[in-house]
């Protein structure tokens, strides 16, 4: 898990995967995203998110909220897959912080396309 550079029709994509992460190593993959982000050195970063199958705490929406006004004005498009049930409230919640906010799909290859329009 963590994060990687892919490819998907031809455009370059910031995956970022929570994939089953406890809680901890969840809190890690945010500063580690930020850093990786900010690195790139861009304003047109495309980042898809999977929060899949993962436990969101408090200390990690208020984490991701910090980390975001960091990393989100490097960001063109932002999607996030893995939305569900109270995770939805929670990302209405950070939604409403974030300059642009990432929107959620029910796939990603559903996700990818999006960002590569």
């Amino acid at each position: 898990m963590g994060i990687e550079w892919i490819q998907h029709k031809g455009k370059k994509i910031a995956y970022i995967k929570y994939l089953g992460l406890k809680p901890e190593a969840m809190l890690d993959l945010v500063r580690e995203a930020t850093k990786a982000i900010i690195a790139a050195k861009s304003d047109e970063i495309l980042s898809l998110t999977d929060i899949s199958d993962c436990f969101v705490t408090p200390e990690f929406m208020e984490l991701s909220k910090q980390q975001s006004a960091i990393s989100l004005p490097h960001t063109k498009k932002a999607a996030i897959v893995g939305v569900s049930g109270v995770k939805k409230v929670l990302l209405r919640t950070l939604n409403a912080f974030a300059a642009k906010p990432r929107v959620p799909f029910d796939t990603v290859e559903e996700a990818k396309d999006w960002l590569a329009e």
